[in-house]
């Protein structure tokens, strides 16, 4: 008997229609070559077996040895059990499952092997195990379901496998995923529902995992990865309540987000190597949490996010690290903490009030640029909080809040310890309240000519305190009602301030 796998075709042409090398960092690596995408078109010409359960409480156990077999699974009705396994090369399977309760468990040694799944119903339990050689002798897994509280279990080992969820609508299913070896592949191209939790784990090098689209709440999303050039993607989540957990250990590997918009979620980045990548778009909603840890040299983190009340957090150990934060709204918190050398630091707050800015960085050549609503002078930036910390030599610290004195009430706390540091500040507006302590040697708060150190309008508080020789203050100050503190301790310094 001859058994078209004309399905399993159509699957396989919409999942490669996306190939790796769109989203992974390696242009070396191919499509699918199996041939479940080259060559499924056409029919078995060796065995073929079609099982069909009704009813309730049936048992199959179903066992194929050699080349090219198909096997077509039909369960319909509660609480039957149907066990597959096949071996060798080019064989493939498709099981449909309607009804409850029903345990689906398949497995496949060998090349070119193919499983497609569709389940239909509640707490079903599907397990897919595919072994092999990898690395262009792929074998590839295919699930649809449709249903609440079911279980899905997929593990693929050696390497170059493919893992497809197509499309999972329902409430608290889980979905893991365990794949070993180099060149795997996990994607899921729609989830919808609630309570559904996702684990995902690679082990090799050359993985990646991509999310195109999940919409729901309290979802629950966990990726891990541990080798080189790992890649992470994902787009178009939205929701509430949800958790997405990301952990990578090794270098190069990168990680993507795209579109997450939604309140109360939270993000959490944990990168462990060298060159790693954090980069996002934007995040819309309230009270989201994002937070990303870098261990390693040359480490990269961006974030940009659309809302109140949300927290976002970076902390890299090592060296050359850059952080660039962003967000457009109010009551945020930022958090960026550099430990290591060349670090640089942008902190955006574009128009909003009452956000607290917290910056350190520990070591030598440090950058950081506070700006907030500059140069767009429509805009309003008041009632911030915010703090840096420098320690090391020849740091930066460029404080821009607005244009022309609309930016109010502001606290700045300023502490650099370490050599030929500079603040250029400009401000602008009224009520500000600005503590500045520099220790070291050539230190400078500048102004003048050299702009900025402007700080304008009316009620404001300034003081400068420097520590060491051959310090300068020069400056400002715009406005009426407002206080100046300069403080010196040391030879060679200079100050001075213009009030207008």
């Amino acid at each position: 008997m001859k058994l078209n796998k004309s399905l399993l075709s159509c699957a396989v042409a919409i999942a490669m229609g996306t190939s790796f090398s769109t989203f992974a960092d390696t242009a070396t690596k191919s499509g699918s070559v199996s041939d479940l995408s080259t060559k499924v078109s056409v029919q078995s010409t060796s065995n073929s077996m079609v099982l069909a359960q009704t009813q309730v409480g049936n048992t199959a156990l179903l066992l194929q040895d050699g080349d090219g077999n198909a096997m077509q699974v039909t369960t319909i009705g509660n609480d039957n059990t149907t066990e597959v396994s096949q071996f060798q090369t080019g064989n493939f399977v498709e099981v449909t499952t309607v009804g409850d309760n029903n345990v689906q468990i398949y497995s496949q040694d060998g090349l070119y092997n193919g499983a497609l799944t569709t389940v239909t119903g509640n707490n079903n339990q599907l397990y897919v195990s595919q072994e092999g050689e990898g690395l262009f002798f792929n074998n590839e897994a295919i699930n649809s379901i449709v249903g609440d509280d079911n279980i899905v279990d997929i593990e693929q080992g050696t390497g170059g496998h493919w893992f497809y969820n197509m499309d999972m609508q329902g409430s608290g299913n889980e979905l893991s995923a365990l794949q070993t070896g180099e060149w795997h592949e996990a994607v899921i191209t729609s989830a919808t529902g609630d309570d559904n939790a996702v684990m995902v784990e690679q082990d090799g090098f050359y993985n990646t995992f991509r999310v195109t689209s999940l919409q729901g709440n309290d979802n629950e999303l966990d990726i891990e990865q541990v080798g080189d050039q790992n890649a992470v993607t994902l787009t178009d989540l939205y929701g509430d309540n949800n958790e997405f957990g990301v952990e990578q250990e090794g270098a190069d590997n990168t990680i993507n987000f795209t579109a997450i918009v939604g309140s109360d979620n939270e993000v959490g980045i944990d990168q462990e190597g060298l060159a790693n990548n954090v980069d996002s778009a934007l995040f819309e909603g309230e009270n989201n949490e994002v937070m990303a840890m870098q261990n390693g040299d040359f480490n990269t983190t961006t974030a940009e996010l659309i809302g109140n009340d949300n927290e976002l957090t970076a902390i890299q150990n090592g060296s050359e690290n850059e952080a660039y934060m962003g967000v457009l709204g109010s009551d945020n918190e930022f958090t960026i903490s550099q430990f290591g050398d060349v670090n640089s630091a942008h902190l955006v707050n574009f128009n909003g009030l009452g956000n607290d800015v917290n910056l350190t960085q520990l070591g030598e050549e440090n950058i950081a640029v506070v700006e907030s609503s500059y140069p767009d002078v429509s805009l309003t930036s008041n009632e911030n909080d915010i703090e840096i910390t420098q320690d090391g030599l020849q740091n930066e610290t460029m404080v821009t809040l607005a244009g022309i004195l609309d930016s109010n009430f502001n606290q700045i706390d300023i502490a650099q310890n370490g050599d030929f540091n500079l603040i250029d500040m400009m401000v602008e507006g009224s009520g500000h309240s600005i503590d500045i302590s520099q220790e070291g040697e050539n230190n400078w708060v500048v102004g003048t000519e050299q702009s900025p150190f402007l700080v304008g309008g009316e009620n404001v508080t300034f003081n400068v305190t420097q520590l060491g020789n051959d310090n300068i203050v020069e400056g400002g100050v715009i406005g009426v009602n407002s206080t100046v503190t300069v403080t010196q301790i040391g030879d060679g310094n200079t100050a001075t301030i213009t009030q207008m």
